[in-house]
């Protein structure tokens, strides 16, 4: 999981009880991502569930866990989906915790809404976080209960009608944050994801709480943002470009981002390198074909977790293969290199060792000099990124005055409007009861 994202958050996981056993329940939008971040992060003792009550036996034994103080994780909503929306819930969670709680001799279970927040689904080394929500007692009948977890999974997961609502509320977000740098320079210019999950929710929860009590100056803010969005896009910049801008735009500044572009690329020509492009380069091409040939017939959710499971039988194989082609390189008298060894010590010295010694650690050189290299291209890559940024800040073509007055106005007045409600994380905020939205109990200051 590290290796895939390169961000990972975990949020409030002291919510987790350690004197009971949980029911977790969460939407289900990312496939076997959803499984295997769950089963990783939290730091519960789990037991196994499919996500199918098929016989009652298996009711009875994973109840029977719960209640002795263990935990499982449950997708009610039963296959993956891409919705921005959790769907349809099933009653197979209500079921186990019900039963559960009847089976408990000690403290009795509680449900644990989860939210999983992906920056990008499915796509290599993007960032995610789960949001470990309040516990909820478990009580009521199936249906009622079902319902509780239908609204809490729904407010876990920030649920909107269209992805483009939830783009926009990341996007204000990056507004409203930009702004708050600019007035207090101490604040982070970059936050955490997990920080931008929690931003992002309580900008949810003001602008669906406007929604209702002011649909007309809503709409109207709305169609602000989605402009003001859409042309800072078109100019490839982010809310935070333009108030990061320097006052003075000197060629020192970007003559400084090419040296640590150049800095970062020039250790990318060396061992680490040509060994991760040669135990990468051949799986990954051809994971790459087998997902265009088979997986583009599935949906992106199943698509996501064939390409990974490719990986996971092409990758090892094929650096069983590279170690054993690398150790018979270093160690065979046939070896294309091995005239070199009168010329370098460094060679005769690979020579010398023992096959038995060498394999196993070309097996471990294999994997690990890929993630070296995942790390150096991270840095030439935010050092690029720098470096285009300073290009742009110089662009003369562009009118950056109007960009800036633009942003500045129309984040003044969103901060103004979250100045004025108590949203959640503020001090006076109340939880909406469960299976309630937040907006339900947004204030007015």
């Amino acid at each position: 999981m590290t290796t895939w994202f390169r961000e990972i958050d975990v949020i409030d996981d002291d919510n987790i009880p350690s004197d009971r056993g949980s029911v977790f329940v969460s939407w289900h939008s990312g496939g076997l991502f959803d499984k295997m971040l769950t089963q990783n992060l939290l730091n519960v003792e789990l037991v196994y569930f499919d996500g199918n009550l098929d016989e009652q036996d298996e009711l009875e034994q994973v109840a029977s866990a719960v209640s002795s103080g263990k935990s499982v994780v449950v997708f009610p909503e039963g296959e993956s989906h891409d919705s921005p929306r959790a769907i349809d819930v099933k009653d197979c969670a209500a079921r186990i915790a019900l039963r559960s709680k009847e089976l408990s001799q000690g403290f009795p279970p509680v449900v644990i809404p989860i939210g999983i927040h992906y920056s990008q689904r499915f796509r290599f080394r993007e960032r995610v976080a789960l949001t470990i929500e309040r516990p909820i007692e478990i009580s009521g009948t199936v249906d009622e209960l079902s319902a509780v977890i239908a609204g809490e999974i729904s407010r876990a997961s920030l649920s909107s009608d269209e992805w483009k609502d939830r783009e926009l509320i990341w996007k204000a977000r990056s507004i409203i944050h930009a702004e708050r740098v600019r007035r207090d320079p101490d604040l982070e210019l970059r936050t955490s994801y997990g920080e931008g999950v929690i931003g992002a929710r309580r900008v949810r929860a003001a602008w669906e709480w406007l929604a209702i009590e002011d649909p007309d100056k809503c709409k109207s803010l709305e169609s602000r943002t989605r402009t003001h969005m859409s042309e800072i896009r078109n100019l490839g910049l982010e809310p935070r470009h333009i108030d990061a801008r320097p006052e003075s735009v000197t060629l020192r500044g970007f003559i400084n981002s090419i040296w640590w572009w150049l800095f970062a690329w020039s250790f990318m020509l060396g061992f680490v390198t040509w060994s991760a492009m040669l135990g990468s380069i051949l799986p990954y091409a051809l994971t790459t074909l087998v997902d265009r040939k088979i997986g583009c017939r599935m949906d992106s959710a199943k698509r996501g977790a064939f390409k990974l499971h490719t990986a996971f039988v092409l990758y090892p194989i094929w650096w069983l293969i590279a170690a054993s082609l690398f150790t018979w390189v270093l160690v065979s008298d046939q070896s294309p290199i091995a005239f070199l060894a009168k010329y370098s010590l460094t060679i005769d010295f690979l020579f010398s060792i023992p096959a038995f010694a060498i394999f196993p650690i070309m097996i471990w050189w294999m994997p690990t000099s890929a993630k070296l290299q995942i790390k150096l291209y991270t840095k030439g890559t935010l050092a690029w990124r720098r470096m285009r940024l300073w290009v742009k800040w110089r662009d003369r073509s562009l009118d950056w005055d109007a960009l800036v007055s633009s942003q500045r106005k129309l984040a003044a007045d969103l901060v103004a409007i979250g100045d004025n409600l108590i949203l959640p994380g503020d001090q006076g905020w109340i939880d909406p009861e469960p299976g309630k939205d937040d907006h339900t109990m947004v204030k007015i200051r």
